[in-house]
């Protein structure tokens, strides 16, 4: 290299040198002198290295085993219990983790239902929201959760209802007309026939709702058949029922067959046919709401807020990890009513 260099600069020398000085030429000659110098330095460094690593022995070092530690059941009880630990830290805590995220649980019921006032069977919906209240020891076989549900029964029935109401206006209508009536205008007026214009007990049709709202009830699921895809379940807690109900007449409020002259009958059949007070849906079976309030669409009825408890059980059937189907039974025992609200059906549910 050092050989190449040199004859590198005198081939350049003459080509260069006609056109530089003495000074120039002298400093470039001493530039060329000192680049020797240290590509000499360069060349020895390498042979000095090159001669070293000859010289030099090959080293092998035999990889040596490590140690083997004995294991002994605690330490391997502690080591799981850090991975435990560990795996807590990691992932977010579930309280029930084998039947759902933390265990919880929406759904919807589909029901038949008892009248609790001696009314006609109907139809019932309602649902519910699931909360478990705590992580099941061992022994309970099962979880205890916290459940508001909230339901809807309807129903409706036919029969004859009496109005006080209509008596009444049956005898001052009476009166007007026939003052010498006496004795024989209160019998027509009471019983509706004769010359009554309104029909005193007269074939309705009962429309009742019955809203079940249960804030607070406890229930017990049990995992002892989760094999076989089935948890039992039964429940118990305490509730309010709204109660409401109307009764809609079947005649239009007139009787055609009154004994009043033609006249008469027109001019009532006129002010009060298919009108209030007896014409549109009866409130507590006596008198229809006022004509103002029904162009307002004001629902009339009669209505009543109650306390009460239930409780009932029934069976999900775990079709995947967030979603069943099952069967749900219920008992409502209402405050004041003679009978109770029986509800039975399917259920439907969402785990999450």
């Amino acid at each position: 290299m050092k050989t190449l260099l040199a004859l590198g600069m005198l081939v350049a020398a003459p080509v260069y040198g006609q056109n530089l000085t003495a000074n120039e030429r002298e400093e470039m000659q001493g530039q060329i002198r000192r680049l020797e110098e240290r590509l000499a330095l360069v060349e020895d460094t390498l042979q000095t290295l090159l001669r070293e690593r000859a010289a030099a022995p090959s080293l092998v070092v035999p990889a040596t085993p490590a140690p083997a530690v004995p294991v002994s059941p605690d330490s391997a009880i502690t080591t799981s219990a850090r991975l435990a630990v560990a795996r807590r830290e990691i992932t977010p805590p579930e309280l029930i983790p084998e039947i759902g995220k933390i265990g919880a649980e929406v759904g919807i019921l589909f029901n038949g239902a008892s009248n609790p006032f001696r009314l006609n069977s109907g139809a019932d919906v309602g649902g519910f929201i699931d909360l478990p209240l705590f992580d099941k020891p061992d022994w309970l076989h099962g979880k205890i959760s916290y459940e508001i549900s909230i339901g809807l029964s309807r129903s409706k029935t036919t029969f004859a209802t009496t109005s006080n109401v209509a008596q009444v206006a049956n005898l001052t209508v009476l009166n007007t007309l026939n003052s010498n009536g006496g004795a024989q205008n209160i019998l027509d007026a009471v019983t509706g026939t004769g010359s009554a214009p309104f029909p005193v007990t007269a074939k309705t049709e009962t429309n009742m709702k019955l809203l079940q709202v249960v804030p607070f009830s406890l229930k017990y699921t049990s995992t002892a058949l989760d094999r076989f895809r089935l948890r039992p379940y039964a429940l118990i807690g305490f509730g309010t029922y709204v109660t409401i109900h109307s009764q809609s007449p079947f005649n239009t409020g007139v009787r055609q067959d009154a004994n009043l002259s033609p006249a008469v009958l027109a001019l009532v059949n006129q002010l009060f046919g298919g009108t209030a007070p007896f014409g549109g849906p009866l409130v507590a079976g006596q008198i229809s709401q006022s004509p103002e309030l029904e162009a307002r669409g004001l629902p009339g009825g009669h209505g009543n807020l109650d306390l009460g408890w239930l409780t009932g059980g029934g069976v999900e059937v775990r079709l995947s990890r967030n979603f069943s189907f099952g069967f749900d039974g219920r008992w409502n025992r209402i405050a004041g009513a003679p009978g109770a609200l029986t509800t039975y059906g399917g259920r439907l549910g969402f785990h999450f």
